[in-house]
């Protein structure tokens, strides 16, 4: 690397700590009010409460790809695009809003006789109002996260969350029931869109095809790539709510949000960074190259224990928090947990795929995966929703391994090399595995309370995670804490002027 590359990189770093601190702190906020919420709302609402409002989510999982169609990512990756264009993609991001609505009400009496719940017609029409919100958001977001202003997001994401938990919570009060669940969500992001727009404000213009059709066909692959995600990954729900009824989708719908919480909450904490991150230096393979490789080591550091830790005390967890009418979770909670380690590693390739703009082969990767996945829910389904959620698992090779080599082929990053960085955590990760479950199977009295048992295998699992890091991998520890030692200096040396 060029000595003149070296102030540019360092500022880049100087951005993306400082991102994330900003992010960090929002995520923080909002994990502890997003799980509380959803523990509040889990003892004043029924399974079957759930299992009808995920059954109409499955259908905006769709749709709502359709309301924005991938115009915040174009705005988000296409740094060459002006003004001009910018406003005309805000109309078209409103055609498409008014597009998916349209479909969203012609479809409602569609998906109440298919999941044969007449309240479902209701359901689906009042929540496809939110895909206006989607529209107008799409820009202004993007805009945020070109120029990346994390100070603004992470304080719109704060403001959404509380909004939504709050609303969430209140109406469940007031007797509400799964209305409750929907009022939340749509209060929430209403809020977000409003900070969004007052701080990035674009207006309307004509659509003219000689501006829009680069964005657009950006957009289009991002969007139907989206579109198939969201088809392929819905249907392990669809599937169990179809085939096992809603109260064993109620379990499964838990299961996922208990599984993905902690993978979710701190992936996306660091994705919403690292987006912007890529997009402005796309050209640099060498730059993508080296945040790839370290950022994958952080996410690893991060997640992998919570997942993990999840995972093998998840009777306990689940028995404690949620209470015995939930033990149904259990088993879907085991399997998701352990996947989710995958799909976070995942995410950030299809990041970066995307800012290298490899749209097309992330688009016929979602396709493939719509093709297998679905038929393996369906089959999966007769042994039950931990069977469905295993199949994850199982197919990983399908939906995890292709993406990563392409990925390694473009930025030139060997197997071994990736390999290596995240060994020491998947090591430690199979110490704190082996012990935790040989402390429970061992060493602890049967007749300790759940919560006693809980507290001490999480502290057990804890300390033996972080004793194998600190104890065989402490260089690894010390390069992070050097680093963010240095970016100090730095963030005052660039405050001054000087680099």
């Amino acid at each position: 690397m060029s000595d003149e590359s070296i102030p540019h990189q360092r500022r880049l770093d100087v951005a993306f700590a400082g991102g994330l601190a900003w992010t960090a702190g929002a995520k923080g906020l909002t994990q502890f009010i997003t799980w509380l919420s959803v523990l509040i709302a889990a003892r004043l609402l029924s399974p079957s409460d759930f299992g009808i409002v995920e059954m109409a989510g499955f259908f905006f999982g769709f749709t709502n790809v359709l309301a924005e169609f991938g115009i915040g990512t174009a705005v988000l990756q296409m740094r060459e695009l002006d003004r001009r264009v910018l406003s005309q993609l805000n109309a078209v991001s409103l055609i498409f809003s008014t597009a998916a609505f349209g479909c969203s009400v012609a479809a409602a009496p569609l998906i109440a006789a298919f999941f044969r719940s007449e309240a479902l017609r209701l359901l689906v029409i009042v929540s496809s109002l939110g895909f206006f919100i989607t529209a107008v958001q799409a820009v202004p977001q993007g805009l945020l996260q070109r120029d990346m202003d994390y100070r603004r997001l992470s304080i719109a994401e704060a403001a959404q969350a509380l909004v939504h938990a709050v609303t969430t919570v209140g109406c469940a009060l007031a007797g509400l029931g799964y209305w409750s669940l929907v009022a939340g969500p749509f209060a929430g992001k209403g809020v977000g869109t409003l900070l969004a727009v007052c701080w990035k404000p674009v207006p309307l213009a004509v659509p003219h095809w000689r501006d829009v059709a680069r964005p657009m066909r950006f957009g289009v692959e991002v969007a139907l790539a989206r579109l198939a995600w969201a088809m392929y990954s819905q249907a392990d729900a669809v599937i169990v709510g179809r085939m096992l009824g809603d109260s064993a989708l109620g379990m499964y719908r838990i299961a996922i949000s208990l599984a993905s919480a902690p993978a979710e909450k701190i992936g996306m904490l660091i994705m919403r960074v690292t987006g912007p991150l890529f997009a402005r230096i796309q050209e640099d393979r060498g730059l993508v190259r080296r945040y790839f490789l370290n950022i994958s080591e952080v996410l690893a550091l991060a997640i992998v224990p919570l997942v993990l830790g999840l995972a093998v005390v998840a009777p306990e967890a689940v028995l404690v928090v949620l209470g015995r009418r939930w033990e149904g979770a259990v088993l879907p909670l085991q399997w998701l947990a352990a996947f989710m380690i995958l799909r976070t590693l995942n995410t950030l390739v299809s990041q970066v795929l995307t800012s290298l703009r490899f749209t097309t082969f992330s688009l016929w990767m979602a396709v493939l995966n719509f093709l297998v996945m679905p038929v393996s829910f369906y089959v999966a389904a007769r042994w039950g929703t931990g069977a469905v959620a295993a199949a994850w698992l199982v197919l990983s090779p399908v939906t995890v391994l292709p993406p990563a080599v392409k990925l390694f082929g473009a930025i030139h990053c060997r197997l071994r090399e990736y390999l290596g960085v995240l060994a020491p955590v998947m090591l430690a990760a199979a110490a704190m595995l082996g012990a935790v479950l040989g402390l429970r199977l061992w060493l602890l009295p049967a007749a300790w309370t759940p919560p006693a048992r809980l507290v001490a295998q999480v502290a057990a699992g804890g300390a033996i995670y972080c004793g194998i890091l600190l104890g065989f991998y402490r260089d690894r520890i010390l390069k992070y804490i050097q680093f963010f030692a240095r970016l100090r200096e730095d963030r005052d040396v660039l405050a001054a002027g000087k680099l």
